[in-house]
C-alpha cells in the first residue's frame, strides 16, 4: 500500500494530505530557502506526528566549506572531469595539503558522492542554535539523535539521564567539544505538538 510521487516541497500543501510520519534527508539544505521547505513538511503533519530531518552542521562542515570556497575559487567545474581533476590534484598539489583529510570521506572516491559533497550548487549549513529557532517557530520538540552507539554512550557519559538525550543545550556543548560528531549531518527526530 505505498504510492510514491514526485514534486517540489514548497508545492507540497496543494496535495491535500497529512502525514503521521514524515522523513526529509538531506533536502532541505539545498533548498534557497531551507525553513520555508520544513514549513510546507510541518503543514503536512498530523498532530502528534514525527518528523526525521537530516542538516548539514555549520561546525562539522567548516574544513568542507572552506574547501568548497576554494573550489570555486581554482574555477573547478562540477562536471566529471572537473571532480576527477580536483580529486588528483588534491592528493598531488601542495596548496591543497591542508584538506587532506576529505579523502578519508566515503564520498570523496565517488563522482556523484564527490559532487554532492564538495560541488553542490546550494548549500545551507545550521547549528544547533539555529535548530532550535526553526522548531520553535514550526512549533516542533526535538526528541532525539540518530547517532551511532559509541556516541550516544560518549554523551550519556557526560549529560547522563533521560532528559539530557533531547537537551539541545547539552548537545551543542557536546558538538564544540566533539565538532566532528556530526560529519554527515544532524539527524534528529522531533515532533509535533498533539
Amino acid at each position: 500500500n505505498i504510492e510514491y510521487a514526485q514534486a517540489d516541497i514548497l508545492r507540497l500543501e496543494s496535495i491535500g494530505r497529512t502525514f503521521d510520519f514524515i522523513e526529509c534527508i538531506g533536502v532541505l539544505h539545498h533548498l534557497e530557502d531551507p525553513v520555508a521547505g520544513w514549513r510546507v513538511l510541518r503543514s503536512l503533519l498530523r498532530p502528534g506526528g514525527v518528523m526525521h530531518i537530516g542538516l548539514y552542521s555549520e561546525l562539522a562542515r567548516r574544513d568542507i566549506a572552506a574547501a568548497q570556497e576554494l573550489i570555486v575559487a581554482q574555477g573547478y567545474e562540477a562536471t566529471t572531469e572537473g571532480i576527477r581533476q580536483f580529486r588528483s590534484d588534491l592528493q598531488l598539489v601542495d596548496r591543497w595539503r591542508p584538506f587532506r583529510s576529505l579523502t578519508a570521506l566515503e564520498d570523496f572516491y565517488d563522482t556523484s558522492g564527490c559532487r554532492d559533497l564538495l560541488f553542490h550548487a546550494k548549500e545551507h549549513r545550521f547549528t544547533l542554535r539555529r535548530i532550535k529557532e526553526s522548531l520553535a517557530e514550526l512549533e516542533l520538540d526535538f526528541l532525539k539523535f540518530n547517532v551511532d552507539s559509541a556516541t550516544q554512550q560518549r554523551y550519556s557519559l557526560q549529560y547522563p539521564g533521560e532528559l539530557a538525550r533531547a537537551d539541545l543545550n547539552c548537545w551543542t556543548q557536546f558538538e564544540v567539544e566533539n565538532p566532528s560528531t556530526f560529519l554527515a549531518m544532524y539527524n534528529f527526530y522531533v515532533h509535533s505538538r498533539a
